[in-house]
Parts: C-alpha cells; sequence; structure tokens
C-alpha cells in the first residue's frame, strides 16, 4: 500500500526548505558514523538539484532512514491481528500473549493499577480477555508495545543513552550531531516527550469518550482509544531519525505559532501523516489504525469513504478539542476548524461532545495512572493544560500588541500621507492663486522704489519688496513638503558634501538673521566624521537641502558654544547616523511633539515660519531614513538623521550589510 501523499506547501517549501538539507545530512551522517542502524549507503542530498528535485531525494532518503527503525514485538503484532477479527479464539489471543513473559508481566500490571474497574483482581491473561474485552487488551497490549518500541528505538536507533524512557521522562545526549544549530548549539525548542504522551492519552481518552456518548453510531470506544493513542506517533518517528532538523521544525512551528506539518514538509521533506503511515505499513497495523496515523488531519468530506471514515474523524476531532483544551503538547499550535463543524459534518451532536470535558480530564488522568505514566489527579492535569493555555494566550497577546502598534505607526502614516496630500492641493492652489499678485506687488513696488527720493519712503517700498520675497518663499518652501522630490543617490565624498552644505546652511542664517534686521554674530559649525565613512551613497541634493534647515535650526537656538555635526555608523545599526548637536535654547515637551509639525514654533512671531524641521522631516523620509529628536530646556538639542542602504557599492560592508 503506497503511503498517502497530502499535497505540498510549495509557497512555504521556498521560504524554509534551505535550513533543512544541513540537518537532515548531519543528523544521518552523525547516526552513521556512530554505527546506528540504517548506516550502510551514502547519506548525501547532492548540491545543484532543483527544488523539487532536491525535496523529492530528501524524502526518499527520510522514508528509507524511516525503514530502519525497529518493528514493534512480533507478539504485539500477532495480538493486534488476531484482536481485529471477529472469530478469533479467546485461547489463541491468550496462548499468544503468554508466549511473552515480559508483555504476560506487564500487562497484568496494567491490570492491577485499574483493578476499581472491575469487582474482582485480574490475575490471568485469560481472565483480563474475559473480564475486560478482546478490544480493551488489544489497547492495553499496543499501548506497552509503543513505550517499549519508544525506549527500545531511543536505545538502539541512536546507540547515545534513552531519548525517552516509557515514562517519557528521559532526556537527550550531547552526541554530535543530535543538537540543533552548528557546532552543537542546543536547539531553542525540543520534543517535549512527557508533554506528547500525555496529549496522545488525552486524545485517546477523547476518542473514546466521543463514541461512548453516540452508541447510535456502532463506534467501537476502545478502537478509537488505540486510534487516538498512535494517532501522532509519526512525529516521534521523525524526531528518531532526525533529532536536529526536528529541532529546527518544533521550533518554527512555536515560534509562528502555526500547524507543525507545514515546517515538516519543507524541512524533513514529508511530514507525520506519511511518516505515520510509512510506520503502520511497517509494522502491519490494521488498516484502521493506518488511516488513523496517516489521514487524522483530515476533515470528514475529504475522508475516503470506508467503513473507518467516521472513526478517523472522531479521532480528528478528539485531537482539536484536547488542543484547545491544551492537554499535553502536540507541536500543532493551528486551531483549524470549530468543533461543531467537525461534529456537523461526522453526524455527531455538537452538545454531547462539547459537555464532555470534565470527562475528559479524570479519564486522562486515570488512563495516565493505568499505564505508569504519571500520578496527578483529575485536578492537576486541569490546572497545568489552564497554565499551559495562558502561556499561548500570552503569547498570542504579545504578538496582538505588536500587530496593534504596527497598525497604529501604519495608520499614523497613512494620516500624514492624507495630510501631505491636501496640503499638496492648498498649497498648489495657494501658489496659483497668489503668486500673480504677488508678482504685480513686488513689480509694482520695485518701480515705486526707483521714482522715490525720500529714504524713508524707500525703505517702506522696500519692506513691501521683502515680504513678498518671504511671502513667495514660504509658499515655495510648502510645495516642497507637500510634492517632494524623487531620490536620486549616488556615491559622493562624504567630507567635502558636508563642509559645502554646512557652508550653505551658515549662509542661509546670515541671510535670515540680516532679513529680520538682526546683529550677526559669527558661529562656528565643528565637522566630526568616524574612521572609514570616506565615500556616502545617498542623494546629496536633497539630504544636503534637508541638513540646511536641521543646521540653521541650530544656530538659531542661540548656542553658546560651537555646533557640532557628527558622522557615524554604529555597528548594532548599520545605517548613516548624522546628528546636529548644538547647546543653546532646547526645546520644551511640547515642542519636542509638535516640532515636525508645519508652522509650529514657540518662539515669537516674526522669529521663524516653523518650517524648516517639518521640511527637513519631509526630505529625509524621502530618502527612507528617520528623524531623531532629543532635548532639554537651557541645555540644548541633538537632532539625529539615519539613513539606510547607504554604503556604496565598492564598499565590501555593503555586501556583509546586504
Amino acid at each position: 500500500m503506497q503511503p498517502y501523499l497530502p499535497a505540498r506547501n510549495k509557497p512555504q517549501a521556498a521560504a524554509i526548505a534551505a535550513p533543512g538539507d544541513a540537518p537532515i545530512q548531519s543528523d544521518i551522517a552523525a547516526r552513521r558514523s556512530s554505527g546506528s542502524p540504517g548506516s550502510t549507503g551514502p547519506a548525501v542530498v547532492r548540491a545543484g538539484l532543483g527544488g523539487d528535485e532536491m525535496l523529492s531525494r530528501r524524502t526518499e532518503l527520510v522514508l528509507r532512514e524511516l525503514g530502519d527503525l525497529p518493528t514493534l514485538p512480533a507478539v504485539a503484532s500477532r495480538v493486534l491481528q488476531l484482536a481485529s477479527s471477529d472469530d478469533v479464539p479467546v485461547k489463541e489471543v491468550v496462548r499468544v500473549i503468554e508466549s511473552d513473559p515480559a508483555l504476560t508481566t506487564r500487562l497484568l500490571a496494567l491490570c492491577r493499577r485499574a483493578a476499581y474497574r472491575t469487582r474482582h483482581p485480574i490475575t490471568t491473561v485469560e481472565m483480563a480477555v474475559v473480564m475486560l474485552g478482546m478490544e480493551a487488551v488489544r489497547s492495553l497490549v499496543l499501548s506497552v508495545a509503543i513505550f517499549d518500541w519508544t525506549t527500545k528505538a531511543a536505545d538502539t536507533y541512536r546507540r547515545s543513552g534513552p531519548v525517552g524512557s516509557a515514562t517519557g521522562k528521559g532526556s537527550r545526549s550531547t552526541r554530535p550531531g543530535a543538537m540543533g544549530g552548528a557546532g552543537g548549539v542546543e536547539p531553542r525548542a525540543t520534543f517535549n516527550r512527557t508533554g506528547f504522551w500525555q496529549h496522545s492519552i488525552a486524545v485517546a481518552c477523547c476518542a473514546d469518550l466521543i463514541a461512548r456518548e453516540h452508541p447510535e453510531l456502532d463506534l467501537h470506544p476502545e478502537e478509537c482509544f488505540v486510534c487516538g493513542l498512535v494517532h501522532d506517533l509519526g512525529k516521534v518517528a521523525l524526531d528518531l531519525v532526525l533529532p536536529k532538523a526536528y529541532a529546527r521544525v518544533i521550533e518554527l512551528a512555536e515560534g509562528r505559532q502555526g500547524n507543525i506539518a507545514d515546517f515538516e514538509r519543507p524541512i524533513v521533506g514529508l511530514d507525520h501523516h506519511i511518516a505515520g503511515r510509512t510506520l503502520a505499513e511497517k509494522w502491519g497495523l490494521p488498516r484502521l489504525l493506518a488511516d488513523a496515523m496517516g489521514m487524522h488531519h483530515l476533515g470528514y468530506a475529504q475522508l475516503p469513504e470506508g467503513p473507518h471514515r467516521r472513526t478517523v474523524a472522531v479521532v480528528n476531532l478528539a485531537d482539536l478539542i484536547c488542543r484547545k483544551l491544551a492537554l499535553g503538547w502536540s507541536g500543532n499550535f493551528a486551531t483549524g476548524a470549530e468543533e461543531a463543524e467537525l461534529c456537523e459534518q461526522a453526524g455527531l451532536q455538537p452538545q454531547r461532545v462539547l459537555g464532555l470535558t470534565s470527562k475528559l480530564y479524570e479519564a486522562t488522568s486515570a488512563r495516565m495512572r493505568d499505564l505508569g505514566l504519571g500520578d496527578e489527579p483529575s485536578q492537576q492535569l486541569l490546572i497545568e493544560s489552564i497554565l499551559r493555555a495562558n502561556q499561548r494566550l500570552g503569547r498570542v497577546n504579545q504578538d496582538l500588541i505588536e500587530a496593534n502598534a504596527k497598525l497604529e505607526q501604519a495608520q499614523k502614516e497613512l494620516t500624514e500621507a492624507r495630510a501631505m496630500a491636501r496640503l499638496g492641493q492648498m498649497t498648489a492652489g495657494a501658489a496659483h492663486e497668489m503668486n500673480n499678485p504677488l508678482t504685480v506687488i513686488s513689480g509694482r513696488s520695485q518701480t515705486l522704489m526707483s521714482r522715490l527720493r525720500d529714504e524713508q519712503d524707500r525703505s517702506s517700498a522696500r519692506s513691501i519688496i521683502d515680504a513678498a520675497g518671504r511671502l513667495t518663499g514660504l509658499i515655495a518652501r510648502l510645495n516642497r513638503i507637500a510634492s517632494p522630490p524623487t531620490a536620486q543617490p549616488e556615491a559622493v565624498e562624504l567630507r567635502q558634501s558636508l563642509e559645502s552644505i554646512i557652508t550653505r546652511a551658515k549662509d542661509e542664517y546670515g541671510a535670515r538673521v540680516q532679513s529680520r534686521g538682526e546683529k550677526l554674530s559669527v558661529m562656528g559649525v565643528k565637522l566630526t566624521i568616524a574612521d572609514g565613512l570616506e565615500i556616502a551613497r545617498v542623494d546629496i541634493g536633497i539630504l544636503g537641502e534637508a541638513l540646511v534647515e536641521v543646521i540653521v535650526n541650530a544656530l538659531e537656538s542661540g548656542p553658546r558654544g560651537r555646533v557640532e555635526v557628527r558622522v557615524d555608523a554604529p555597528r548594532t545599526d548599520d545605517r548613516l547616523l548624522i546628528q546636529v548637536i548644538d547647546d543653546g535654547a532646547g526645546m520644551s515637551e511640547k515642542a519636542l511633539l509638535h516640532a515636525t509639525d508645519p508652522f509650529f514654533s514657540e518662539k515669537p512671531s516674526g522669529r521663524q515660519s516653523g518650517l524648516g524641521l517639518a521640511l527637513a522631516h519631509r526630505l529625509i523620509g524621502v530618502l527612507g531614513g528617520e528623524i531623531e529628536l532629543a532635548s532639554r530646556p537651557g541645555r540644548g538639542t541633538t537632532v539625529g538623521v539615519r539613513l539606510p542602504d547607504w554604503r556604496a557599492s565598492g564598499d565590501p560592508r555593503a555586501k556583509r550589510a546586504a
């Protein structure tokens, strides 16, 4: 029988597949070098293959490794086959079980733990079969066999100490190739074996309860229990043969809170459903168990027609319920369909299913005690599941907080963009309506001044001309904010360019001071550039226009000493950082909050238009950069400009940054 192969998620495979090859080869190479089973033959995934061919080779490689896993004990396989038949004699089943003393001892020990469920103590295998029923004995035998198989596989397949005992309390060793990243670094997420068995037993109990709540559907509770117990064994198999790669799968699934199968396929080459079905065929398990292991993720409509369709659907529903209740650990964080929807599809009664929660905790706790997996009462199990659910809710809340922050930032940027668009429309209209009158006012004032002889009259006419010029400049700057130019970066010599910008800023500052009729005081501007920053790839025209506004703002703050322009590229950021620092008047909290708003200024009327930092902020945004402000009243101000992608193509550090 060919394993059921679900369609692969190719877009996700393209995004995640690359990290999977090295861990897989490392896992297999480490195991083969230690002499573990399956240690012959090449284990290399060839470079240069296409994506689909590489994935196919990887899948073939993993399937071969799964084929090397130990088999179930022959006695357990024979019991499962006999118990699947309707007319098998009880004595035949008893004879097969008693032929294995170890299995007999374990089975009777389980029966003693479960003695409270029967009126008389069970002391022989025949009593167990008669009093508990064939299906109950089959589920107990399979439970024992699976737990023993896990320990055997860990001991003989990895050859480096137990990975997990029957109680799930073993620990991984730190042998080469067993752990996550390069150099044997411990992976951030590993297979939670205790939580896995707790989840598997919870799913088994839930499936059992659902079947008992629907006697009219002729479901077999013990069959449903066994199917629930084995449904996720493909995960154990993948973790045994590929511990390093599967640790990466778990890490991604937990980090992105997604369906673990979506990460198994691109990294491992197949998912745990295929691995589970492959394992079932290797063990010769009945078709029902193989279907449960290979198709428990499918919705009822997707399941093929057959006698086991509803049983597999019950396992799917039980798995969903246990994951939502955070019972144990499954590695799967996708919730999928709602319980009521799955119930309706499978012909189950939602109200009966959803009322099983309290019984589920009690049944899971009892079964775990029966199987020797812990003595936690149902209340403790409930508390643990609530804590796990709260942890998941905490992660979801953190994701929501981050998403809300991003949404708030996006809304802020959208509001700003809309405001700029409205400002552009307004300034374009204002420029059109005002330029002609301003031209007339300026021209007539100049003509009038040329005809006047009285110096006082000439001064008045000159004031009209200057005012018209300032208004024309104001409209031009508003247009610049509303409709900035497109950046065209190119490599420039940084020191020379910044020295030219500083000169322009000092000239602009002088012109503004003189236009207000104030006394011009000579102020220095110091330029400090960190070593290794000779060349930068920027649009120096746009950057220069923005820096002129920032430097003029610093000069007008009344600094006691010099204004300083510092240039650096912090290693933690790798963006170009240009700081303009003054020790002038500083800004209040209100001024810091509104510093980049057009026309905002706390200085006396007529001193500044309030467009300098607004224009600089807009122009730096065109370059993909950011402006940062830090200031305290009386202590000065630092304006930081951060620019990304500034390294020239010839700079070797540009390649590392990329």
